[in-house]
């Protein structure tokens, strides 16, 4: 070596088409049922991830607003989505066209 430091650069793992399309599911999954809240753990075992994407995923579907998250650690649509019954297609569209 000639004692100058090299960055160890790892391959992004990460598949984004693979990944919109389980934000897309389960978008789908809390707009046919709006008052379905599920732990982490529920999500993992419903959706089939690992618990680190089951995070990653939660995270980002609460930071775009279509999700929260209660003291409960449950998930859920947000409370005046659910209550009127729907989460809009659009938002799903709009998440969908920028992860293009």
């Amino acid at each position: 070596m000639d004692g100058t430091t090299r960055l160890l650069v790892r391959p992004d793992r990460r598949n984004a088409a693979s990944r919109a399309q389980l934000l897309h599911r389960i978008r789908a999954e809390f707009r046919e049922m709006p008052c379905l809240r599920l732990t982490c753990g529920q999500a993992q075992r419903l959706f089939g991830v690992r618990p680190d994407v089951c995070e990653r995923v939660f995270a980002a579907l609460v930071e775009e607003g279509t999700l929260t998250c209660g003291p409960d650690a449950r998930y859920g649509l947000p409370a005046d989505l659910a209550w009127r019954g729907h989460l809009p297609a659009q938002a799903d569209e709009r998440h969908t066209a920028k992860a293009s």
